[in-house]
């Protein structure tokens, strides 16, 4: 079930709305409002859209190496799993 999650950052509020259950959607605006607290000072030099961006690509570049990082570690257990096979056959 779709909800809205209301949430404010500096003087804007913003809504979020969501299908996601709520201790999901807790985490989720925790995270947003933590991440715009390390900017939150800029917002009047360089305005908050800027600050915005700046959080969706931290966000994204995060987003990409725990995706790397996932894949690097799937193919660790994959061969993992070849080796193991392999042993439980008796062949090299």
């Amino acid at each position: 079930m779709k909800k809205k999650v209301n949430i404010k950052l500096g003087d804007r509020e913003y809504v979020l709305t969501t299908d996601e259950d709520e201790e999901t959607c807790l985490k989720v605006v925790d995270r947003i409002k933590n991440e715009f607290r390390k900017y939150e000072k800029y917002v009047d030099e360089v305005g908050i859209e800027q600050i915005l961006f700046v959080m969706v690509a931290n966000l994204a570049l995060e987003n990409v190496r725990l995706s790397e990082r996932i894949k690097k570690l799937s193919s660790k257990i994959a061969r993992s799993l070849e080796v193991e096979k392999k042993d439980e056959s008796g062949t090299l």
